[in-house]
């Protein structure tokens, strides 16, 4: 009888073993190189498309540009593989990430970080979209009105796709906001009320960190503090969310306690 418990307690308890280290950092090995593997493979294949994407992210942001070293366009090229390469394959790298962190993950935690995987990278597409398309256009035709008869634009490739690509990681990284209020809200930190109280301040400290951002400018900065005060107002229904949620969990139990002492007595 006892190693028949013993038996049934190890098939229980063999998904609750833990990996040796060395077993982690090979699966860690293998891990980025997959990731690496599938960056490099990507990057290639986009290669084919970089010139005519350099065209399309020309044309969408400035009349033409020039390029003034011998390797200032193929690095150019290489760049923009890389970034249509990366962003391709970032579901794929979000996965394998995931599938390695997963294990070492609670049940319950489980639950909670795949979808904040899957909505990190949603509101990341969708910053670097609202950059490329609206206001990394604005912001260029801004800063190009600033020359004069004399004084006329001549932009390198390679500078104006830096500038392009700052921008879109700038706005990707802002657009987490959501995510990071409904962080804090699950750990305890941030509360609906408190943001709902600190709105104005939260609305002085946007258009600040896009002022840092943007060159400045009061419309560009404007086109930018728009979207980010909707997700700030967005943040404050989403912790509205979780805190209804942790309350309705926490009132469970004590309704069933409640409800065991009256068929108790």
């Amino acid at each position: 009888m006892g190693s028949k418990l013993a038996a049934l307690r190890n098939l229980l308890g063999s998904e609750e073993k833990e990996m040796p280290f060395l077993e982690h950092l090979e699966e860690l090995r293998r891990v980025l190189l997959r990731i690496v593997g599938l960056l490099l493979l990507s990057t290639i294949a986009a290669y084919v498309f970089s010139g005519r994407v350099l065209d399309t992210i020309v044309k969408q942001t400035i009349e033409h540009a020039t390029f003034l070293k011998p390797l200032e366009a193929f690095n150019a090229r290489l760049k923009v593989a890389f970034i249509l390469g990366l962003l391709a394959s970032l579901p794929v790298v979000l996965w394998q990430i995931w599938g390695f962190v997963v294990p070492g993950l609670l049940r319950r935690e489980r639950r909670i970080v795949g979808p904040l995987v899957l909505w990190s990278a949603i509101l990341f597409y969708g910053g670097v979209a609202f950059s490329y398309l609206v206001l990394t256009p604005t912001m260029l035709g801004l800063l190009v009105g600033f020359g004069t008869e004399l004084v006329r634009p001549q932009i390198a490739v390679g500078a104006l796709l830096d500038f392009v690509v700052s921008m879109a990681m700038a706005c990707g990284l802002l657009f987490q906001l959501p995510l990071v209020v409904a962080v804090l809200s699950l750990i305890g930190v941030l509360s609906p009320t408190f943001l709902m109280r600190r709105w104005r301040h939260a609305v002085v400290a946007i258009f600040v960190i896009t002022a840092a951002v943007t060159p400045g400018d009061g419309p560009s900065q404007i086109i930018l503090a728009a979207p980010v005060l909707v997700l700030y107002f967005a943040s404050i229904l989403v912790a509205r969310a979780i805190w209804k949620g942790k309350s309705a969990e926490a009132a469970a139990p004590a309704a069933g306690a409640e409800g065991g002492s009256h068929l108790g007595g």
